[in-house]
């Protein structure tokens, strides 16, 4: 059995159910009507990292140390790139592979440098580094012969893209991944990830408009039908998994999180004289830069530098917090929709007493509940070795509260916004051999894993937080037991036998 996972980065199943109901989906309608689908419950807070990383390990946050792609450093005031605080966490892939399986991992998020595994790896769009873009590293070359992009990431650019020319260039950029999908699946292997993350960017730019929207699903459905005509061609048993790191809804709404904090009185912002001055005189025009229209006549004259760089200036202005840590209780920069308490002993600076920080909590969490923004105590999502590095409170979206925003200088809690956001339940489709047709199914992000390994007879970590989703199967993996066991332990097992072998020979 092969399996071959594509992930669909934001994909609403809301969306492919309804347009899949009218006929504008054949080829979603058809995996549907011939597997198993359903929501896919995401992360909290709901954001491409950590979500991925999830999804791959079958893990919570607080055992792989990834509450978002810049996290604050345990007793530091200053953010760094998750990797750099936590040892690197076990992929499904990676458990696969050592256990003999040949697979191909191309454009996954959560791979921020391709590493060394029993066949092929192209890291994702948030690679740090072009020389670990791929595993083997002569695989880079062959990418570029395919014309391979790995994505538009450049605020710059994006801004400036006329409409037709950033809905172009996202099909453009998912064609030439499918392309390198079909080369590498032309290679020997076992188990397949592919992430095509075209959803997820037209939605926060074109949510409120039905058209657009639909002509890239519709692209998407096309991908998908070639992938299977492909795939069917060869007469193979294969079984293909899509899933989607979270869902999709309008963005009508942001919630200004540290103007709320500054109200509450417990985040206090140094104030320059000058700055407050020219923020006056720039927040009107900052309004107006955010708004698609002036995008797009920003556009006509893109090529002069200056513009460009003003317009990123602009936009990160106010997200600069100048904080007075002597005077803050709580804080929130650097991510989306999370808070950090200024505790003693632990923050540089704390001004918040052990004894206090339970209460503070509470009064914080019941603050924003009166205002209908949901936040949560950090264990009561998170779990693992890493929870130090865990955000004390983690406010969740909504259809009420869209988005969060760290920015001040509104003098408001909440701002009009536009496009689209993401929602937590994204999208499952399961189709293949001994899967259960036209059934419906809601899971969890940390259930793709373990189900995975279910499907290849391999035992299951006890350490992951998913389940296998056994009732999708038919056939023998419905009847199949699930087995569990320590990999720490399975792994020595492994290289014992490895290392008898070699001495054998």
């Amino acid at each position: 059995m092969k399996v071959l996972v594509i992930g669909l980065d934001g994909a609403n199943i809301d969306l492919i159910k309804r347009w899949a109901q009218e006929g504008k989906l054949p080829t979603f309608e058809k995996l549907m009507r011939e597997g198993s689908y359903g929501y896919l419950e995401s992360v909290i807070p709901t954001i491409t990292i950590p979500a991925w990383n999830c999804l791959a390990t079958g893990k919570n946050p607080g055992k792989i140390g990834c509450f978002s792609f810049i996290q604050k450093a345990y007793k530091s005031y200053d953010f760094k790139i998750y990797l750099s605080m936590t040892k690197r966490e076990t992929d499904v892939w990676k458990i696969l592979s050592d256990f003999g399986n040949r697979v191909i991992v191309l454009n996954s998020p959560n791979i921020l440098n391709a590493y060394k595994i029993n066949g092929y790896m192209v890291a994702g769009c948030l690679c740090t580094s072009e020389k670990r873009l791929t595993y083997p590293e002569d695989l880079r070359k062959v990418l570029y012969d395919l014309d391979y992009e790995s994505d538009i990431v450049d605020p710059s650019i994006l801004a400036t893209l006329r409409d037709s020319e950033y809905s172009r260039r996202h099909k453009e950029i998912t064609d030439k991944h499918f392309k390198v999908l079909l080369h590498l699946l032309e290679q020997n292997w076992d188990f397949g990830f592919c992430v095509f993350t075209e959803l997820d960017r037209i939605q926060h730019r074109f949510w409120n408009r039905e058209s657009i929207l639909l002509s890239h699903y519709q692209h998407m459905d096309k991908i998908l039908e070639d992938l299977l005509k492909r795939l069917e061609r060869r007469n193979n048993k294969i079984m293909m998994i899509i899933v989607s790191d979270h869902g999709f809804g309008s963005n009508r709404r942001s919630f200004l999180i540290n103007e709320w904090l500054i109200k509450k009185g417990l985040l206090k912002v140094r104030r320059i004289p000058v700055l407050d001055i020219i923020k006056v005189l720039l927040m009107p025009l900052i309004s107006i830069l955010r708004k698609p229209i002036f995008l797009r006549m920003l556009n006509s004259v893109s090529h002069l530098p200056l513009l460009k760089q003003l317009y990123r200036v602009l936009s990160l202005y106010t997200g600069k917090t100048p904080i007075q840590w002597d005077k803050t209780k709580a804080f929130s920069y650097g991510t989306w929709g999370t808070i950090y308490i200024n505790l003693e002993g632990r923050e540089p600076r704390g001004t918040v007493k052990k004894e206090e920080y339970e209460q503070l909590r509470t009064e914080i969490i019941e603050g924003l509940k009166e205002i209908s923004v949901k936040a949560y105590r950090k264990e009561e999502l998170y779990h693992g070795e890493y929870m130090k590095l865990a955000p004390d409170i983690i406010l969740q979206t909504d259809d009420y509260i869209n988005s969060i925003n760290g920015k001040i200088g509104y003098g408001r809690e909440f701002i009009e916004d536009y496009g689209g956001a993401h929602r937590i339940n994204g999208t499952f489709i399961a189709w293949g051999p001994d899967i259960k047709k036209n059934f419906e199914i809601n899971a969890k992000i940390y259930d793709i894993a373990p189900t995975i390994l279910h499907i290849f007879g391999i035992p299951i970590p006890k350490d992951m937080d998913g389940r296998v989703l056994k009732e999708i199967f038919e056939g023998e993996l419905a009847m199949r037991e699930v087995k569990y066991q320590e990999m720490e332990r399975e792994k020595i097992r492994r290289r014992i036998r490895k290392l008898k072998y070699t001495r054998r020979i």
